[in-house]
């Protein structure tokens, strides 16, 4: 009875700590911002905002705000 009460509470913290998350974590890089310098008009596509942004030298980018601007991704260092 002992042995067997010991497993099951050992099962039922593994799954608590899967499930709220406290388990491995991987590790993210902070994402920094800037906004383009050659994108013109109001951003309505993503892609092309990003496609924009990579010939700048970025990663990435988004449509962001009211003003739909294109803001350029990298990762920060």
């Amino acid at each position: 009875m002992g042995r067997s009460m010991h497993l099951l509470s050992m099962v039922f913290l593994l799954l608590l700590l899967v499930a709220t998350g406290l388990g491995p974590n991987v590790a993210e890089g902070r994402t920094c911002e800037s906004q383009s310098h050659r994108f013109k008009g109001t951003c309505v596509s993503t892609s092309n905002c990003a496609n924009v942004c990579r010939t700048e030298g970025f990663q990435g980018g988004h449509c962001r705000g009211f003003r739909r601007r294109c803001f350029c991704t990298k990762h920060c260092s």
